[in-house]
């Protein structure tokens, strides 16, 4: 099984908008997500983009069909203002975590 990276862009979605999709995930199952290693979300100039790094296309492919589009719907968004990038992982490299710098 490989490792699997999805870039996910919403041009029209808000910061505001990405909170409550947040904020519903963490009422339907453990975040991260169950095969999600590594999340990383934030505003891109249109909209907000989350990268994600999942054990396996089908670990990511569950999260998708079984949380997040009902996130979406629950928050009035749709799906299909999703641009999804999904490549294999062959590496992937942090730094100390830990000390990153936190939003006032």
């Amino acid at each position: 099984m490989m490792a699997i990276c999805q870039i996910a862009h919403n041009r029209n979605q808000t910061p505001e908008q990405a909170d409550q999709i947040f904020a519903h995930l963490r009422t339907t199952g453990p975040v991260p997500p169950d095969g999600a290693r590594l999340v990383v979300a934030g505003p891109a100039d249109p909209g907000y983009r989350v990268i994600t790094v999942w054990d396996s296309n089908e670990a990511r492919e569950r999260f998708v069909e079984g949380r997040l589009a009902q996130a979406y719907e629950v928050n009035g968004l749709s799906m299909d203002d999703l641009e999804r990038t999904v490549f294999e992982v062959r590496s992937l490299v942090a730094g100390d975590l830990v000390g990153t710098p936190q939003s006032a």
